[in-house]
Order: structure tokens, then C-alpha cells, then sequence
């Protein structure tokens, strides 16, 4: 590395280490605020906020890079500029894209490490950040008495106290036992005049020390003859009683990662592409469905059975030939163990125990698949055999279902026409009635199958377009900084703010666009970069050139021009 190329990298590695960390702190505050109401006041450890808030930073980080990339670039490159580091550089004969090639390279470097972040490091982490997220929401409040209003956290029991003195002291306590009366009412009450309240055994359990109190207690399991007599009642006066309470339920249970994992954002590239493949197999399957649906509900449209059409045919054929590909080989060898064994359990001769080789398996198979054949054929001759089956097999040309029809409804020896033209428009009212409801379900099953998909999709192509993102805001920040030549962070974050909101309005915009079908998924996530890349290219055409775009006497001198040449159109035109 010579020294030009120590000095660039020098001086942007710390900026950008910087920015990262402010960055990355900014986005993993807001993230933290979105669930500040759910995860606090519930007595969690420091290492369990510690765990989140790590989760947190790694699944921002690939949001982080491209704006701390912006940032520091600009901000390297503008104090260049400023202390005329660059002019030094460039009258020394190195051009400026050899003076952005060490930092390039980190960038690709960085763009590559964002990619694997993005593709296998993120969703692995946001596995564990939703699972530990879950089991903090769904944690019970730490235990909170207040003053005048009943307390039923803890299962079983429902507390009010009137007056409390300290954490400990209470006064003029109720308790509600609800234990084992199977919500029959308050059976078992309990008053007490005062009460003190503390933990034990590292807090897994709460006792309650009553005094001067009284205890009712009702009989639920009673027979009719004991509740026509009034029913049994208790009343037990004492000075102290003590209840302890099992805290257990309080305690944060670790939820199973694996309920987690049909989230897109928890999946990685190779299983996004198994799950888009998967759910496009379904939506063809899903296809063919409507179509026996169809041919099954109506019977009298002279179609045994509707024909799908090839091309969907085709294309449910080339998924089930990917799913296939992709199932692991041990289902040979089962079948193999299988057949062994069938062979084994057969009284079969020293013989046919050469089947147990390879070879002898395979003419075992083809002979067992023969034998199949063979008697599913029988059957088949058998079934044809009948002559009632053959008469309900068989397929009516048009002309005679138009035949039977007229002859049923012209016969005057059964019931009347009238009633029979109201039962075949019921039937067929009904038949159409529940078929456009399947239908409509169906259709909006296969909706819901393709929206999904389509977020599978904008999921996929995220990765690959964030991590590009790195290296467009590059080939934006480096020049803007060698253009406008201003160092620290004034200008330069308002700059990078400013290309940053634009990046992800349209990042946004376009992922709205591709999960709701306004565009192909595909194209959707592309749209932030296609339209910043030529910006990037301009921005480094005119930092080679030492473009003045951003000094306001340049737009001066070309507002001067433009008005005076208007002025002298206008004096030639008056003259």
C-alpha cells in the first residue's frame, strides 16, 4: 500500500467507524421504542435487555452500512478537499479514481460482508431476536400491589389491598382464593386487619404474613340435601396465618426458535428460493383444483371430466420435478430396507436370498411393480365385467342426455312438470350457488398464496440490492465530497440526509410496490438503486472534471447569461 493509499484510507476509516456506531445506534433506538411499552416494568435482567439490544444492532446493520458509507465518504474527501490535500494529490499526477481505489476496495470488501450478512448472518439473528422479543412480551409484570385496586396476577388469588406502608406493611387487606373451586364464585374469602409481604428463595416465592383476620369459606361439593339445609359455611378467626405464594409463572419461558421459522425474515437465501418454489408448485396445484371443482359440481354439461390445460399441466410438472430434486436420496434406501425386510419376512429359499444383492433387488422391484399392474388390470377386467357398471360408466352423447331429458319431462305418469322443472332449477341453483362460493374461497386462497410469494420475493432481492446499496452511496458520497470540499458535519450530513431520504423513500416505495403486485417483486427493489447509480456516475464525471456544482457564483454567472440574453432578444425585437 503507498503512502497516498495509507493516507485516504487513514482518514476515512474513521469517520466511517464513527458514523456506523451513531447510525447504528439511531436505528436500534427507534427499533427499541416500537416495543418499549411491551418489554418494560416486567422485572427482566440487565442481560436479558443486554441479549435484545445486540440482536437489535446486528439486524441494523445492513441499513446502517449504506448511510455510514454516504457519510464518510463525503465527509473524508470534503476534508481533502477542504485542507487541499487532494489539489496536492492531483497535481502530483495520480488522477482522482486512483485515489478512491483503496477506499473502493474496502467498500467491495464491505458490499460482500453485507451480502452474507444479509443472506445467512441477519435472518439466523432475527430468529433469536423474535423468539426472545416473544417470550419478553409475553412475560407476566413484576408483582405490583398498589393501593385500592384488586391484584390478579398471581394465578388463583385475587388481592386488594386498602393501605400500604413501605414495600412490606400492608393494611386492611382482601384476598380472593379461587384455588380449586373451578370457577364456581367467591367461595373462600379472607380479611385480615394488617399483613406483611416479603420474597424468599432468590424471589421464586412470595410470602404473605396476615394478622388479626377472619376466613370464610363456602363448600362447593355438597349434596342437594346439605344446600335445601342451607349449606356448609366456615368462619375461622385467627391472629396469624401465613400463604405463600409460588412465583414460578413469573418467570420468562423460552419459547421454541422453530415456531419462528415459516417468517420470511428469518429464512436464508437458499430457503427463500426453496419456499417461492414451493408456494408457486401450490399455486398450480391449487389451479388444477379449480378445474376438478368445476367438473365435479356440474354434471350436465355433456364433460366427464375437465381437461386441464396442458401449459399449467407443464408447468405443475416442472415444480413437482425441482421439489423431487431437492429431497434428500434417503427415500431409496428405505424402500430398499423395506423390500429387504418384506423379502426376509416371506418363507422364502436359499434361492431367492440372492435378491438381497443389488441386482436381485431391482428384478424384485420391477417384478413387484409387475404383479401390481398385473392385478390392478384384473380389477379393472373384473369392474368392466358387470353390466350395471358399464351402463353407469358410460358417457351419454349430447343428443341422448337430450333425449332423457325430454322424455323424463314429457312423462305424464309421474309427477307433474311444474314440479319437476322447480326441483331441476333448485338443484341447479344450488349446484352454482355453492360452486361460485368454492370458487370465490379458492380464489381468494390462491390471492393470499401469491402475496405471500410475492414478499418472499421482495425479501430475496432486498438482500442482494442492500448490499449493492454500499457501493452506489460510494460512488455518490466520494465525489460529492472532492466537489464541494467541505470537511466535519455540517454540510456534508445534510447532503448525506438528504440522499439518504431519497434512497429510502424509494427503497419503501418500491417494496410496497412489489408485495402488493404494482410491479414484479423483482423489479420493485431495484428501483432505489437504478435511479441513484446515474447519479453516482455523474457525481464522479464531474468530480474528474472539477465540476463547481455546489458554489452559488456558478449559478449566478448562468442566471446573469440567461437574463441577459433574454434582454437582448427583447432590445432587438423593440428596436
Amino acid at each position: 500500500m503507498k503512502k497516498i493509499d495509507k493516507l485516504v484510507f487513514g482518514s476515512f476509516i474513521g469517520p466511517f467507524l464513527l458514523t456506523l456506531i451513531v447510525v447504528d445506534f439511531i436505528l436500534l433506538l427507534v427499533t427499541l421504542l416500537k416495543y418499549f411499552d411491551q418489554i418494560m416494568g416486567k422485572g427482566l435482567s440487565l442481560s436479558v435487555f443486554g441479549e435484545l439490544i445486540f440482536y437489535f444492532s446486528v439486524s441494523s446493520s445492513p441499513d446502517a452500512f449504506p448511510l455510514a458509507v454516504l457519510l464518510s465518504a463525503i465527509m473524508t474527501f470534503g476534508n481533502l478537499g477542504e485542507h487541499s490535500e487532494l489539489t496536492a494529490v492531483k497535481s502530483s499526477g495520480i488522477s482522482l479514481v486512483r485515489s478512491l481505489l483503496p477506499i473502493f476496495v474496502f467498500v467491495l470488501m464491505l458490499t460482500g460482508f453485507t451480502y452474507y450478512s444479509n443472506t445467512q448472518l441477519v435472518p439466523k439473528i432475527n430468529l433469536k431476536t423474535y423468539s426472545l422479543l416473544w417470550d419478553m412480551r409475553t412475560k407476566k409484570p413484576a408483582l405490583d400491589i398498589k393501593e385500592g385496586v384488586f391484584y390478579d396476577g398471581i394465578p388463583g388469588y385475587s388481592i386488594k389491598v386498602n393501605e400500604k406502608v413501605g414495600d412490606e406493611q400492608l393494611k386492611d387487606i382482601i384476598i380472593y382464593d379461587h384455588v380449586g373451586n373451578n370457577g364456581t364464585g367467591n367461595r373462600n374469602v379472607i380479611l385480615a386487619d394488617s399483613g406483611l409481604m416479603y420474597s424468599f428463595m432468590n424471589q421464586r416465592y412470595l410470602a404473605l404474613e396476615l394478622f388479626n383476620g377472619i376466613r370464610y369459606e363456602e363448600a362447593y361439593k355438597e349434596k342437594y340435601q346439605d344446600r335445601v339445609d342451607g349449606g356448609q359455611f366456615k368462619r375461622d378467626e385467627f391472629d396469624k396465618n401465613k400463604i405463600v405464594f409460588d412465583l414460578s409463572s413469573f418467570d420468562m419461558n423460552k419459547t421454541d426458535e422453530s415456531l419462528f421459522r415459516r417468517s420470511r425474515l428469518v429464512q436464508t437465501r437458499d430457503d427463500l428460493i426453496v419456499g417461492v418454489d414451493s408456494m408457486q408448485r401450490d399455486f398450480y396445484v391449487g389451479q388444477e383444483r379449480m378445474f376438478n371443482d368445476v367438473s365435479n359440481t356440474f354434471r350436465y354439461h355433456f364433460v366427464r371430466k375437465n381437461v386441464i390445460p396442458k401449459e399449467l399441466s407443464r408447468k405443475r410438472a416442472l415444480y413437482d420435478s425441482l421439489r423431487d430434486a431437492r429431497r434428500p436420496p434417503v427415500i431409496e434406501s428405505i424402500e430398499e430396507d423395506s423390500l429387504s425386510a418384506d423379502l426376509n419376512a416371506s418363507n422364502v429359499t436359499e434361492e431367492t436370498n440372492t435378491l438381497n444383492t443389488p441386482e436381485g433387488r431391482k428384478l424384485a422391484r420391477e417384478e413387484q411393480i409387475s404383479s401390481k399392474t398385473t392385478l390392478k388390470g384384473a380389477k379393472l377386467a373384473g369392474f368392466n365385467a358387470d353390466a350395471k357398471v358399464k351402463k353407469i360408466l358410460r358417457v351419454y352423447t349430447p343428443e341422448e342426455n337430450l333425449a332423457k331429458f325430454y322424455a323424463t319431462f314429457n312423462d305424464t305418469t309421474k309427477t307433474s312438470n311444474n314440479t319437476k322443472e322447480i326441483s331441476a332449477l333448485s338443484h341447479g341453483i344450488n349446484n352454482s350457488r355453492t360452486m361460485r362460493n368454492l370458487l370465490k374461497n379458492r380464489a381468494t386462497s390462491l390471492e393470499s398464496l401469491k402475496r405471500d410469494q410475492r414478499k418472499f420475493l421482495v425479501t430475496k432481492n432486498q438482500q442482494v440490492a442492500r448490499s449493492l446499496a454500499c457501493m452506489i452511496m460510494f460512488l455518490i458520497g466520494a465525489p460529492i465530497g472532492a466537489i464541494i470540499k467541505k470537511g466535519g458535519l455540517g454540510l456534508p450530513v445534510i447532503v448525506s440526509v438528504i440522499f439518504f431520504l431519497i434512497y429510502y423513500i424509494l427503497n419503501t416505495t418500491g417494496d410496497k410496490w412489489g408485495k402488493e403486485g404494482v410491479f414484479d417483486p423483482a423489479v420493485a427493489v431495484w428501483i432505489s438503486n437504478a435511479i441513484l447509480l446515474p447519479f453516482g456516475l455523474f457525481f464522479l464525471r464531474q468530480a474528474r472534471n472539477d465540476a463547481r456544482l455546489f458554489e452559488a457564483d456558478v449559478y449566478h454567472v448562468w442566471w446573469l447569461r440567461i437574463r441577459s440574453f433574454f434582454k437582448r432578444r427583447k432590445e432587438l425585437k423593440t428596436a
